[in-house]
């Protein structure tokens, strides 16, 4: 029976969180969990009915962790007591995981020395998030992927199901301080990649998750411009200096001083 210990963030989604841990002990009876679950000052009961899991190790964020965040403290304590475990399983408590999902992607590692990622579908079968190719090696233009008849290995990944062997684990840095919410999954996996480590992306969906819509973000072309913008600054949109801290990082300067006004462009024209 192998050993893994997942890291995920929640906010006042209690069902979903619940149901979530429920779908991945019972549904993978060959796996050995423990979970640290940053909850981030829920007020709809979510932390009080974790703590009816002997699994799961709680860590209290003050309501401002947000994504990046949350996953920075739990990344931070498991690198404390990672040790007595085989995998480390990043993953968002959204995800209906489907039954033996993460047994089915521990064996679809071939040597156990590579990023797996765990590609996800939405309603109607289509595949949401998953692995992450870049399409351009002068702008941050990316696509979705999954592996079909041959593996297909990544440069990044959404981090909705990421299992990492241990090992590979404690070697990668944290994630950037500099992200708030958005991008530090992407910019995690591309420091693996640039260390040269295989990140392979499942030819199955391990579980239901549906795609974030457009509608309410800075990307809303109903909204008013001014909406937009103020949006596209929120923590949970696209800030101009994480934006162009992420382009600088993996594209360039001169990349990130042309590329990081493209939000803005967008929203003059009404584009999404």
């Amino acid at each position: 029976m192998s050993k893994v210990m997942g890291i995920f963030t929640c906010h006042n989604r209690k069902e979903k969180t619940i149901q979530c841990l429920k779908n991945l002990i019972q549904g993978n009876p060959d796996i050995a969990f423990s979970f640290i679950a940053v909850d981030d000052n829920s007020s709809d009961g979510t932390q009080e009915a974790l703590q009816q899991y002997t699994e799961v190790h709680i860590i209290s964020g003050d309501g401002q962790c947000y994504y990046s965040g949350g996953m920075r403290l739990g990344i931070k304590y498991a690198k404390t007591c990672c040790n007595e475990y085989d995998w480390i399983l990043l993953l968002n408590d959204d995800v209906a995981f489907f039954p033996h999902s993460i047994e089915k992607l521990e064996s679809y590692s071939t040597d156990k020395q590579e990023i797996v990622i765990g590609a996800t579908c939405d309603e109607k079968g289509h595949l949401s998030y998953g692995g992450v190719l870049k399409t351009s090696g002068f702008k941050p233009s990316f696509q979705t992927v999954m592996s079909g008849k041959e593996r297909v290995f990544c440069d990044t990944f959404n981090a909705n199901c990421v299992l990492i062997p241990t090992v590979i684990f404690k070697t990668l840095p944290n994630i950037d301080s500099c992200y708030t919410h958005a991008m530090g999954d992407f910019d995690y996996g591309l420091e693996a990649h640039k260390r040269n480590i295989p990140i392979v992306v499942s030819d199955f969906f391990i579980g239901k998750c549906v795609a974030n819509p457009l509608t309410g973000t800075w990307r809303d072309i109903r909204l008013p411009r001014r909406e937009r913008l103020k949006r596209k600054e929120s923590p949970k949109g696209l800030p101009r200096q994480e934006w162009f801290h992420f382009i600088n990082k993996h594209y360039g300067t001169f990349s990130a001083c042309i590329n990081s006004v493209t939000p803005y462009i967008k929203i003059l024209i009404g584009k999404p």
